[in-house]
C-alpha cells in the first residue's frame, strides 16, 4: 500500500505537489458543491472550480518544465566548446 501511494503522488520517484494539491482541491470542491446542491437544490457554476483545480496541476508541470530547461542550459554552458570546425556535407 505504501508503494502504491508513493507512486500515486510522485513522478519519476520525486514527490509531486501538483498531483497531491489537485487531488485535495478536487475533494474539497466536490464536498463544497455537494453541500451547495443539498442546501439550494441547484447546481452552481463550476468554471471557477475547474480553473482552480487544473491550475494547480498546470503550475506544477510548468515548474517541472522550467527546471528541466534550466538544467539543460546549465549543462550546455558547462560543456567545453568543441575545437573542431563543423564539416559540411558533401553531395
Amino acid at each position: 500500500m505504501k508503494d502504491f501511494l508513493r507512486q500515486l503522488f510522485s513522478e519519476s520517484g520525486a514527490a509531486s505537489f501538483s498531483r497531491a494539491g489537485a487531488l485535495l482541491a478536487l475533494i474539497c470542491a466536490c464536498t463544497w458543491v455537494t453541500y451547495l446542491v443539498w442546501r439550494t437544490g441547484a447546481l452552481p457554476s463550476l468554471e471557477g472550480l475547474t480553473l482552480f483545480i487544473t491550475s494547480l496541476y498546470a503550475l506544477g508541470k510548468v515548474n517541472e518544465t522550467v527546471q528541466r530547461v534550466m538544467a539543460k542550459a546549465a549543462e550546455l554552458r558547462a560543456a567545453p566548446p568543441s575545437s573542431e570546425a563543423p564539416q559540411e556535407a558533401k553531395p
